[in-house]
Order: structure tokens, then sequence, then C-alpha cells
């Protein structure tokens, strides 16, 4: 979806960031790109 937002640059591992749907409001992790 296009509807998300950064929440933290650090997710649970250091490749990840911390991510939000803007529409359920769930949290996710997604892989930063190097």
């Amino acid at each position: 979806s296009s509807e998300t937002v950064e929440v933290s640059r650090f997710g649970s591992t250091p490749c990840k960031a911390l991510w939000r749907c803007e529409t359920c409001r769930e949290p996710f992790d997604r892989f930063k790109c190097h």
C-alpha cells in the first residue's frame, strides 16, 4: 500500500526499519535497501 509511514529507522534487526500501515494502523518490518 502507498499509505505507509516510517515509524523508526531501526526495527527488530539492523537491516530492517519499522513501518506502519496508515489504513489498518498495523506495524511491520521492512528491509532497508543498502
